[in-house]
């Protein structure tokens, strides 16, 4: 069986879920009481995101790309990265790294591509709804990608920061995004959203939204899981 790598700790409630979920899936799969072979290196979230908005992505592939070394050196034979932000220097990172890495962004691109989706809707940290790696990654699979005005983007990216990476969620945070979406649909006409930051689900654990929802990190680890149990 195929030993994975998580580079995580961006954040550290992602990487919780990110662990519970394949250890769980993996012991429905196999049908007995057994936990996949896998590798946890948690980097520094704050390290992490200030290397993006200060636009010194040459220093964070070095930073990452040190904790995939880890990875390798403690014997995962793929890795993923637990975070959508850092997927805007995925492309070095893999032609650096000596094991496969699984995208979350092009795993959720494929999703919404199998949907026949035309217009979506990209919902993350300020730094993803703004860049246009993610945006240009969709429109390779022939979607448009429609993202909140700056101000919707200043405020979803403070309910990020200031309360889903510390697990925390509040009513009035979901009806705030819910209005943002509800205004994307009506006014420019997306068909769906994506969850492009792995601690918004926690908003939406159980609870309905104005539009469907692509969850990247439940996208990312069914992928996962699939080449987990692929033939070696």
């Amino acid at each position: 069986m195929k030993k994975l790598g998580i580079l995580g700790g961006m954040g550290p409630e992602s990487t919780l879920m990110y662990y519970r979920e394949i250890a769980m899936r993996y012991r429905e799969r196999m049908g007995a009481d057994e936990f996949p072979r896998l590798t946890i290196e948690a980097l520094d979230m704050y390290r992490a995101v200030g290397l993006c908005k200060s636009d010194r992505l040459d220093e964070l592939v070095e930073y990452l790309v040190s904790g995939l070394e880890s990875l390798e050196a403690a014997g995962a034979d793929f890795a993923v990265l637990a975070s959508n932000t850092p997927h805007v220097v995925f492309d070095r990172l893999q032609e650096r790294s000596r094991i496969p890495l699984i995208s979350i962004v092009e795993t959720a691109c494929d999703a919404a591509a199998s949907q026949r989706i035309g217009r979506i809707a990209w919902l993350g940290t300020g730094f993803t709804m703004a860049h246009p790696y993610f945006e240009e990654a969709f429109r390779r699979h022939g979607i448009e990608v429609v993202s909140p005005n700056e101000e919707d983007r200043i405020r979803i990216d403070g309910i990020i920061a200031d309360e889903l990476e510390f697990g925390i969620v509040r009513a009035e945070s979901k009806r705030a995004i819910d209005a943002v979406l509800e205004a994307l649909r009506d006014e420019r006409g997306i068909e769906a959203a994506v969850l492009g930051c792995t601690e918004l689900p926690l908003m939406y654990d159980g609870a309905s939204a104005p539009v469907p929802l692509f969850d990247t990190a439940r996208l990312h680890i069914e992928r996962i899981m699939d080449v987990l149990f692929e033939e070696n």
